[in-house]
């Protein structure tokens, strides 16, 4: 019984480290690559489609998952340290803020803002999405690869 008790809080922060290395590989797919780069190809088909299951989530800018992404990751966090994490302009930030907070996905705290279950909600469920079509992505990009492969190999042996 007492051995129970000790092993407890060492797989608790197992769990907790793991949720944390979790979230910040999230937070690198969300907020850098394809995303950013595309955010309506991808980001706005994995917002609109988790908005049937989120309410509101349709109604911030698209661009507010990346602020949320960050305060997620980094917790309670400023609008000036928000904008250099994500490589968005301040005025932005400000702006995608006050959305987050007007659809409750974050609050306003004395030091900044933090995200609101709702908002790690949103969050997970938008990461969870976009791991799903990277994945997807990845294997039709292996698959055109190997069928590349293959014939370079049947090219060569003539």
């Amino acid at each position: 019984m007492g051995f129970a008790r000790l092993s407890t809080p060492s797989m608790q922060t197992k769990t907790n480290q793991a949720m944390v290395n979790m979230r910040k590989e999230l937070v690198e797919l969300i907020c850098y690559g394809d995303a950013v780069l595309d955010p309506k190809k991808w980001l706005g088909e994995e917002v609109c489609h988790e908005a049937l299951n989120i309410p509101h989530l349709d109604e911030i800018p698209l661009q507010a998952v990346f602020p949320l992404a960050k305060l997620v990751e980094k917790g309670e966090c400023d609008a000036r340290k928000l904008a250099l994490a994500t490589d968005i302009d301040e005025s932005k930030v400000d702006e995608y803020l006050e959305a987050l907070c007007e659809f409750k996905f974050a609050e306003k705290t004395l030091d900044g803002y933090k995200s609101t279950q709702t908002g790690e909600q949103a969050f997970e469920a938008v990461g969870k999405r976009m791991v799903n079509r990277e994945l997807f992505e990845v294997k039709r990009r292996l698959k055109q690869l190997e069928d590349l492969s293959r014939l370079i190999e049947a090219a060569s042996t003539r």
